[in-house]
């Protein structure tokens, strides 16, 4: 007898370029989530879009089965609601949903007909707060961080909304962007999307009476380690819950594929009955792989959290290292000539080769062919095949274990 799989929620991806947003379809996304240059929470990092590069990403979106996520969810000031309600004029047609939480976005969206997610930002935790939201028109929740699974599945439960969490990715240090030390310090408000991470930096303390000040070694004290749910995602997705969320606008394309496909291959196995152990250990390690801070539980399991900051800025087990770029492409014979500007390529180095339009693709290098060219001396050029198609000028790096 046939035994039917699991209901899955939607794989929710961030992209903040081009190419982070292939990458995301390739990783096998349901959705993705993107700002535009202006009222997201990614004003600083992510290249983000303009309403062109938009119509183009939801084109690319739809072709492939994948909805579209505007993020609208910073604070906003009065003289900025006009610049908001033109911007959502522009978009409206190319967007499968809003994510924000200033009661005017909220209700700009209400007019056009846009369906509306309720950003973390908000902090909705109870059920109160759900169905105010949902009383203004919102049809989905993000739910606050602090929430544990038991509070998660009764949202779930009884909310009458979509309730989507974040699963995997940074956290900051005040859970959700309360924080103001970017704003002491530089001017630059973490609720405006401008946060310069002041929580990510090494620290020294000083005497009180001014004498002796020590440097806190190997330890950033205010740095909280990524969320990682794999271990437990089984318990999440029995919630019953519409979304899981990847968050990373600002981190790298390769990133971005790594972990949406660990989390697609998780979700699918959970799906068929087949998520085990050993599949969890091999997904954990495809994701440490990748930029991380060292992985957390987040407040999953109970408040408060034990083992919250990282020691280290990055702990990914794989860095790569940009080599060059894409010359010329010889197709019918999947043959790349690569310019090799700043480091040599050699036989059996696994590559990553990405670009707006390749996303990120990988393989290893099985032959090289690598000759002096004078026009671009002092570099070298390296002709190999390669089972990707990629594109002229896209960017070539080696992986290189840490």
């Amino acid at each position: 007898m046939k035994t039917s799989k699991r209901k899955t929620p939607q794989l929710l991806a961030p992209a903040g370029s081009m190419t982070a947003l292939r990458a995301a379809i390739q990783g096998g996304c349901n959705a993705v989530y993107l700002g535009l240059k202006a009222f997201n929470m990614r004003q600083g990092g992510a290249a983000n879009f303009t309403p062109a590069d938009l119509k183009r990403a939801a084109a690319l979106c739809h072709d492939n089965g994948v909805s579209l996520h505007l993020t609208l969810n910073t604070i906003l000031f009065q003289p900025e609601l006009s610049k908001m309600e033109a911007l959502l004029d522009k978009v409206h047609g190319d967007v499968d949903a809003v994510i924000c939480w200033d009661p005017a976005v909220i209700e700009a969206c209400a007019k056009r007909h846009i369906p509306i997610h309720i950003s973390t930002q908000a902090s909705v935790a109870n059920l109160a707060a759900a169905r105010l939201y949902k009383s203004l028109g919102a049809s989905r929740i993000v739910l606050a961080r602090e929430c544990t699974l038991s509070e998660i599945r009764r949202l779930a439960a009884a909310s009458g909304l979509e309730i989507e969490v974040f699963v995997h990715g940074a956290q900051c240090v005040s859970v959700s962007g309360r924080c103001f030390l970017s704003q002491d310090a530089f001017g630059k408000s973490g609720n405006r999307g401008e946060c310069l991470q002041n929580c990510r930096r090494p620290y020294r303390i000083q005497c009180a009476d001014g004498g002796q000040e020590y440097e806190v070694e190997s330890h950033t004290l205010l740095s909280a380690k990524d969320l990682c749910t794999i271990p437990f995602l089984g318990d999440i997705l029995a919630t019953g819950i519409a979304a899981l969320k990847i968050e990373g606008r600002n981190r790298p394309p390769d990133y971005v594929r790594a972990v949406t496909s660990a989390y697609r291959e998780a979700i699918d196995a959970w799906a068929a009955g087949a998520l085990t152990e050993a599949l969890k250990a091999s997904l954990i390690d495809r994701c440490r792989q990748v930029f991380n801070r060292g992985f957390s539980n987040g407040f999953y399991g109970g408040r408060p959290i034990a083992d919250f900051t990282a020691k280290e800025g990055n702990e990914a087990t794989m860095r790569k290292e940009l080599v060059g770029k894409v010359l010329n492409v010889y197709g019918k014979r999947g043959i790349v000539q690569a310019w090799l500007r700043n480091s040599p390529l050699s036989f059996g180095d696994t590559i990553l080769i990405m670009g707006p339009t390749t996303g990120v693709v990988q393989a290893t290098v099985t032959e090289l062919r690598t000759e002096d060219n004078p026009s671009l001396s002092p570099s070298r050029t390296a002709t190999f095949p390669f089972p990707h198609k990629v594109r002229r000028n896209d960017a070539i790096y080696k992986l290189i274990p840490r």
